[in-house]
């Protein structure tokens, strides 16, 4: 519940009722899949703020929101995990600037957040993140998503965007007490141990080359392997 009051995306997924209301042991049952999505920065008129739009959205009385959210959630626990994800979160930091330029007088109305969906630097190390790697500002045309799997959340819209399990944030984003810095997830770039990248390459060598690179990436089942067990 606690992790659920400060995560950017909420979990959506098609439930089976019938398994959910019969009698017996609690049972969930989804069908086909479950995935993240994020709002927009800022509610629609009459709608409570929920998610990311909380650490924008009436910030002055954010603890309160929060609290009237989940009221059986303890105050001092909540507060003081709500301080550390200010302290430290890369992500909480650009959304918090995005508020301040949003609150300025003449703020510009199509303001825009990027969630960036890729690394430039070397996807191995699991160096922690800045705030200017994970997301960034955008303002008109004045830049425009890179990636295919980038997120560009706007202020109003009047649908959620979903968020691609390729993206480096799709743990980051839900599970932020599970990943506090912001750090990156897996991504289909990571590159096995022992295995070095070639950026150019002659095209005699081309296609016997990507036949390699393609056995020389750390799949997800590896990744999560590698992070839940001995």
């Amino acid at each position: 519940m606690y992790n659920s009051m400060l995560a950017f995306t909420s979990l959506s997924a098609k439930v089976d009722e019938l398994v959910t209301r019969g009698t017996g042991p609690y049972s969930f049952r989804i069908q086909s899949e479950l995935y993240h999505k994020i709002e927009t920065l800022c509610p629609t008129e009459g709608q409570r703020p929920q998610f990311a739009q909380l650490y924008i959205h009436d910030t002055k009385h954010e603890h309160q929101n929060r609290h009237a959210v989940m009221p059986s959630l303890d105050p001092t626990t909540l507060d003081q995990l709500l301080t550390m994800m200010y302290n430290i979160n890369p992500y909480v930091k650009m959304f918090k600037m995005a508020r301040d330029i949003m609150v300025t007088e003449g703020a510009p109305m199509d303001l825009k957040l990027r969630l960036i969906a890729s690394r430039t630097k070397n996807a191995r190390r699991y160096n922690v993140p800045t705030a200017d790697e994970v997301t960034a500002l955008m303002v008109r045309d004045g830049s425009k998503a890179v990636d295919r799997h980038d997120v560009v959340v706007a202020q109003q819209v009047s649908l959620f965007q979903r968020i691609s399990e390729l993206h480096v944030g799709y743990m980051a984003l839900h599970y932020p007490l599970l990943f506090p810095y912001g750090e990156d997830g897996w991504h289909p770039n990571i590159l096995l141990n022992g295995v070095v990248a070639h950026a150019n390459l002659d095209e005699d060598h081309a296609e016997e080359s990507k036949l390699q690179r393609k056995h020389c990436n750390v799949t997800m089942a590896k990744f999560y392997g590698y992070r839940l067990q001995h």
